[in-house]
């Protein structure tokens, strides 16, 4: 019986060491690669629209709601979709799997005012979110899934460039210097810019209304509204249906403001929303 010599044993033993660091690093890069996939897909994906691709069509393949396609993508109509365009499709786990969209956090935001700005409960947030173990650590740029109801269909007011004056939220008054919640958002405009129906629905409010000045509230399906205010010029009735991007008024500075511009405000069930929800801004 032949035996081994002790250098040998050692160039076999290196040999069998270095295939098994091949081994082990190739594993490695393969269970890495299909975790960052994991979390890549565990809070959406990307679809690019091809010939025949419908909204409808498209939320049946991915198993998502309509509703939330429209509120995460800037989609000018249903019924012509840009071949090419790539949409985001949300995803979340099957037992979380509801209408919603999804936020990125910013610096200074809390949980509360994160839900407050958004017509929801933190506890919500948090349950549909069960990474979140706690409402206290929340960080810059984390993504965070926001349950409830999301308006689609919503377009600009305007067809010039948004440019946000003044965001949604508490700010210190122009008039008064008081610290207030902004229940709108303000939008550059010169006199007389045009102003277009953001969606289609029925005009319940079209006259003066004190420091909205001039004003046009637009009801629509859903328990929505929408409203536009400082109007220097209005040019729809009460009572009157209108579709979206319609033309209802002339941008201006009647009631309390400082120049021109136009105070466009999305609401929900009566309670006023981040219109950055629902359209894109500037």
């Amino acid at each position: 019986m032949q035996e081994c010599s002790p250098s040998a044993g050692h160039y076999l033993r290196s040999r069998f060491s270095f295939k098994n660091a091949i081994v082990a690093i190739l594993i490695f890069f393969l269970v890495t690669e299909s975790t960052l996939a994991a979390a890549s897909q565990a809070w959406g994906l990307y679809h690019r629209v091809r010939k025949g691709d419908t909204v409808s069509g498209i939320a049946k393949k991915y198993n998502v709601s309509v509703r939330s396609i429209f509120s995460n993508n800037r989609i000018p109509s249903a019924r012509r979709l840009p071949i090419g365009k790539k949409l985001f499709i949300p995803r979340v786990a099957p037992s979380q799997r509801q209408d919603g969209t999804w936020y990125k956090v910013k610096q200074g935001d809390t949980l509360s005012e994160i839900a407050r700005k958004h017509n929801v409960s933190w506890p919500s947030i948090r349950s549909a979110n069960p990474k979140l173990r706690s409402p206290h650590l929340i960080r810059p740029k984390q993504k965070l899934f926001i349950p409830g109801p999301h308006a689609i269909g919503f377009r600009a007011p305007l067809r010039t460039r948004l440019t946000v004056t003044s965001n949604y939220g508490y700010r210190r008054h122009p008039i008064s210097k008081r610290l207030r919640f902004h229940h709108g958002t303000d939008f550059r405009a010169k006199p007389r810019t045009r102003v277009y129906a953001s969606k289609s629905g029925r005009v319940v409010r079209a006259k003066w209304d004190g420091g909205y000045g001039r004003i046009v509230v637009i009801e629509h399906t859903g328990g929505y509204s929408t409203w536009y205010g400082h109007l220097s010029a209005i040019r729809v009735k009460t009572g009157q249906r209108v579709k979206r991007g319609q033309f209802i008024g002339l941008s201006g500075s009647s009631g309390h403001a400082t120049g021109p511009h136009l105070h466009f405000e999305i609401r929900w069930k009566g309670k006023s929303v981040d219109s950055a929800r629902y359209i894109q801004l500037s």
